[in-house]
């Protein structure tokens, strides 16, 4: 009867529209083979002694052989690992699923504990199951760590119902295990995806705190910075009649040195606000001759004390829409490096514009300096990095100026790159959409 009512259940069950119904042909299969089980039992009560002689267990009447062949069939063929035990803890029986799944042969399993595949971290949990068990006569989908030969460990899912003789008289249970090993991993993935969010979330607010706090030194920096250049300007306008060579050499230095802090905040805040996207790009159209003009009387002051040769070699007249303010930015930085690594004596330095491929103008600045190693051009582009940290640098030097150009660039729809040459100079070209 239970088989014919585990059929009947498990039928049901195959309605994927009706309530309940995974659930439904699960209970259908165990109770379909719990009965299947108990006929069979019953019939090898004479040749199998461990599953007659401590329970006196009789043996059902069958009509037919098959019968009991069909629902034996049904128990060992289950995909679900199945075991039977008796009620202390004694696996009597066991299909092919678990027995494979455990790394047994069936005639190893048989006549051992349920303890023996239960893992050690689930050892107090699976007490617990069998007593509730024993109890109440029904576990269901109870999580618990299992043990296979070869010492790995997997979770699953138990669920047991009662066995009775034809008395009455329960004598063990039909016990159901689901693998779920794929939902345990899928839900340690989510896990550590959730873990990482947090940590990625964490390290936004550590960012977005210390861009605050460079934003709020270079803003509160710039108040004493402009103060010191005001007053060391005036010191270096008045007659020095009473200041010695050492004295004026000092105003000077102090005067200077407040030039490259000034250049300094700036650098800091440009970084920040391309770091964050906050940096503002204003369009204009303009004639490029006429920017490059201006980029040449700007610049020229930076090239008196070197007495370096400054050429523009502008070819294009034709208008752009760009932002100027950013590109003279650019120009800038590239010309200060420039500065830098020419000779003292017989130092050149070329800008120039041209129409590019497509619709573009290609810029570039050249120098006659002493080149970048091949080893260092990876790192041009990189914050803080300088080609050559113990030359003594009168312009800049904060390691920002290359970072603070290829952003710039970028971000008006352009590219940027070199070539260079250790010891023939080196050339910083950039092209920008019109």
């Amino acid at each position: 009867m239970i088989g014919i009512f585990g059929l009947a259940i498990a039928a049901y069950g195959l309605d994927t529209h009706v309530p309940f119904s995974s659930q439904a042909f699960s209970l259908g299969i165990v109770c379909t083979a719990s009965g299947g089980l108990v006929v069979w039992l019953s019939s090898r009560r004479q040749n199998n002694p461990i599953l007659t002689k401590p329970y006196g267990v009789e043996s059902q009447r069958t009509d037919s052989k098959t019968d009991s062949t069909k629902y034996k069939n049904l128990y060992e063929g289950s995909p679900i690992l199945q075991r039977t035990v008796n009620t202390d803890g004694i696996i009597l029986e066991c299909n092919q699923a678990y027995a494979k799944n455990f790394g047994y042969s069936k005639d190893k399993v048989i006549g051992k504990s349920l303890f023996d595949h239960t893992a050690e971290k689930s050892m107090d949990d699976m007490r617990k199951t069998f007593e509730t068990w024993k109890k109440s006569g029904r576990v269901e989908n109870v999580e618990i760590w299992f043990k296979r030969k070869d010492d790995t460990i997997f979770p699953g899912l138990i669920s047991a119902n009662n066995i009775y003789d034809d008395k009455g008289k329960m004598i063990g249970s039909n016990t159901v295990i689901r693998d779920v090993s794929e939902v345990y991993q899928a839900h340690k993935v989510l896990d550590e995806h959730e873990r990482q969010k947090i940590q990625i979330d964490e390290l936004k607010k550590m960012d977005s705190t210390k861009e605050e706090f460079y934003m709020i030194v270079a803003k509160e920096s710039q108040i004493p910075v402009s103060l010191i250049k005001k007053y060391s300007q005036i010191l270096n306008e008045i007659p020095h009649g009473n200041l010695d060579s050492k004295q004026l050499e000092a105003i000077t230095e102090i005067y200077d040195n407040t030039i490259r802090l000034e250049q300094l905040i700036r650098d800091i805040t440009n970084v920040q606000k391309l770091n964050s996207n906050t940096m503002e790009f204003k369009k204009e159209k303009f004639n490029v001759d006429g920017f490059m003009n201006e980029v040449i009387e700007s610049c020229k002051p930076m090239m008196k004390e070197k007495k370096i040769e400054f050429v523009d070699s502008t070819s294009t007249k034709k208008p752009m829409t760009s932002d100027k303010i950013r590109l003279n930015e650019v120009f800038h930085n590239l010309i200060q490096n420039a500065i830098d690594f020419v000779p003292t004596n017989g130092g050149r330095i070329e800008i120039c514009a041209k129409e590019g491929e497509g619709n573009s103008v290609l810029f570039y600045v050249k120098d006659n300096g002493m080149g970048i190693l091949e080893k260092r051009k990876d790192f041009i582009f990189k914050k803080f990095y300088q080609v050559d940290i113990s030359f003594k640098r009168k312009y800049g030097g904060s390691g920002f100026g290359l970072v603070i150009c290829k952003g710039i660039v970028e971000n008006l729809g352009g590219k940027i790159w070199f070539e260079s040459k250790e010891g023939e100079g080196t050339t910083f070209y950039f092209s920008i959409p019109k």
